[in-house]
């Protein structure tokens, strides 16, 4: 006759969980997720982009993928009218209509930061308190197989000015070039 095997206590030897130790684990791992759940919904929101330079670039990344999923060209545009609160920028469909209306963007306000898209060359450019100033591009396309027009970002933060240009096949930017 076969007998269960004794633990040392005398007792029989029991394989697995107990319902208690199942239900304990559980607890734990729920009150661990509902913990991490709440983080990373701080962290997110900590990760959201609070300088103008982030934001027009995750932009341009945004119309790059929204044209190639969409399989046509999308223009961005700078706003006519861009006051303290309204839009800065406005895209969509070169052809929109009521069907296919175009996003506005607004740019987050940081104190002393301008943000401009360029011409890919300085063309134009007048001589303002001794800093050039180049008028902004009146419009930028995104093409379906992923590329967009060759511009440059034009960045001014407090009295320094950055122009980066951006790479027409990846509509990324490249390393900053001192303005001359």
């Amino acid at each position: 006759m076969n007998q269960a095997p004794q633990h040392r206590s005398g007792f029989p030897a029991r394989r697995g969980f107990t319902l208690l130790e199942t239900l304990l684990v559980l607890g734990l791992m729920s009150m661990l997720a509902a913990v991490m759940i709440g983080g990373s919904a701080q962290l997110l929101k900590g990760t959201a982009r609070s300088d103008p330079e982030d934001a027009l670039t995750a932009l341009l990344q945004t119309i790059r993928r929204q044209a190639v999923e969409k399989g046509k060209v999308l223009e961005l545009a700078p706003k006519e009218a861009a006051d303290e609160d309204g839009p800065d920028f406005e895209w969509g469909e070169e052809n929109a209509d009521e069907d296919h209306p175009r996003t506005e963007e607004k740019l987050p306000k940081l104190e002393g930061v301008k943000v401009k898209i360029l011409a890919p060359e300085s063309t134009g450019a007048i001589l303002l308190g001794g800093v050039a100033s180049e008028k902004a591009l009146a419009r930028m396309r995104f093409y379906p197989d992923g590329t967009c027009d060759r511009v440059r970002l034009d960045v001014t933060r407090n009295e320094s000015r950055v122009v980066i240009p951006i790479d027409p096949l990846t509509c990324a930017p490249l390393p900053a070039v001192a303005p001359k």
